[in-house]
């Protein structure tokens, strides 16, 4: 019944937040934080490459796994455009396996709130074991500072003069004791004023407490854990976390 991440709400994210798009100055800092890597680099939700085709560009080796066939098609679209190479995987990343270890495994944007929280033990079991000794893991998490139950809301967005798309939407409840929101959207494709294709997502977003979250990690033998909100300039409410695996003897 419902698509998460199809041909449409595709089409809206690369229309919206197209490669190089920095919201509220993530680009700048993952950037920071990776420069002086000289391993790969994992970007965990791809999507689009808005962020793998600069970092690309500034010289970091960074693969990118995704859900998404959709998502990575134009992904790859995108790379051809700027003229740019990376490998891509098509993975869930419950069952990751990837034949690289990395420097880094980042998921920036809140991503990982979208995992299923049953399931988010074994994605970050997974990351740490694919990362090389010292390796760390950036990830971004969201909370529900702003969502409203039960609000309803229709957006358009102009993609040529002839379509667009019309995204509607509607919050579910706050579910406290599972610590999780959720939202129906609805993309239609408008072209000369007639819905042509309809594509409907129910996202469901899982919030973790810091403390919790610090656990998680030191359960999975993280070290040096550490916390950010807002990027270092608070202009988002994003908390960052960084992790490092430890070497076994430490």
């Amino acid at each position: 019944m419902f698509k998460e991440y199809g041909e449409l709400s595709t089409k809206l994210y690369e229309h919206t937040k197209p490669v190089g798009y920095s919201i509220d100055g993530d680009i700048e800092y993952y950037y920071e934080k990776l420069k002086n890597l000289t391993g790969r680099v994992l970007e965990a939700g791809v999507g689009t490459g808005r962020m793998l085709i600069p970092f690309i560009k500034n010289g970091i080796t960074i693969d990118g796994v995704d859900i998404s066939a959709k998502m990575l098609a134009q992904c790859k679209i995108n790379m051809k455009k700027y003229n740019v190479t990376a490998d891509l995987y098509e993975q869930d990343l419950i069952t990751l396996s990837l034949p690289h270890k990395y420097d880094a495994i980042i998921m920036p944007t809140g991503s990982f709130c979208l995992l299923p929280r049953e399931h988010a033990q074994e994605v970050l079991a997974l990351f740490y074991n694919h990362l090389n000794v010292d390796g760390k893991i950036i990830i971004d998490l969201e909370m529900p500072s702003h969502f409203e139950e039960g609000v309803v809301g229709t957006s358009s967005f102009p993609i040529s003069n002839d379509t667009g798309i019309l995204l509607s939407g509607v919050n579910g409840k706050i579910d406290w004791r599972e610590q999780k929101i959720s939202s129906i959207s609805k993309y239609e494709l408008i072209e000369n004023g007639e819905v042509i294709k309809t594509e409907l997502s129910n996202f469901t977003l899982y919030w973790y407490g810091i403390f919790e979250f610090e656990m998680r990690l030191a359960l999975l033998g993280y070290k040096n854990i550490e916390y950010e909100v807002g990027y270092g300039n608070g202009q988002s409410e994003i908390i960052t976390f960084t992790a490092f695996k430890a070497n076994a003897d430490s």
